[in-house]
């Protein structure tokens, strides 16, 4: 017997594209950052088929906050670092809605064709409708980024399914208001190499 090891490198990258659906203006084009314990813990048990339990460790929400950066008395932007260490990272505010936590449902997942490559991407798609989240304003001319009435967000994060946050970007703060409607493509490019 041959006492030889594959030793494989295993790869996470994450892209966040928000797009306002009317106009296709582009209003976020930005890689994040992956909270790699949380990643391994999520493949080990959904290599081992644990997923049909109450700890079940698929993707299945878009979490959003503010209070990723801070904007000081002369308007100047400074980001803060993305909470992706340890199992309990986290958003730094997250935003609220009738005093529970935002988070939408993932509305659609692709895996797009890729046939002879070491990577796939798994794209996670969520639309905030002109109605969403209840409670926002009429139009995008907040002036104040640090209440939640605003709907002013900073950062977005996926979740599984266990409640355990996967990913965390930090940008720009941007503002969902009626007049708007949003599409949020997430995409993990999970690479598998030498």
């Amino acid at each position: 017997m041959n006492n030889t090891t594959d030793q494989v490198k295993l790869s996470f990258e994450g892209h966040v594209l928000i797009t306002d659906m009317d106009t296709q203006e582009v209003i976020l084009d930005k890689f994040n950052d992956i909270n790699f314990e949380n990643m391994a813990i999520a493949i080990a048990h959904l290599l081992a088929n644990e997923t049909d339990n109450a700890d079940g460790y698929y993707i299945t929400n878009m979490a959003f906050g503010y209070g990723g950066t801070v904007v000081d008395s002369n308007g100047n932007l400074s980001y803060k670092s993305p909470k992706v260490d340890g199992s309990l990272g986290a958003l730094y505010t997250p935003s609220l809605v009738a005093g529970t936590e935002f988070e939408k449902a993932i509305t659609a997942f692709s895996i797009p064709v890729a046939d002879g490559q070491y990577y796939r991407d798994l794209i996670s798609t969520v639309v905030l409708d002109y109605n969403e989240p209840t409670g926002q304003q009429d139009i995008d001319n907040a002036t104040d980024f640090d209440t939640n009435d605003n709907f002013v967000f900073d950062e977005i994060a996926l979740k599984g399914d266990n409640g355990l946050f996967l990913t965390h970007l930090i940008f720009h703060p941007i503002q969902k208001s009626s007049n708007r409607k949003l599409e949020v493509k997430y995409t993990l490019r999970i690479r598998v190499g030498s």
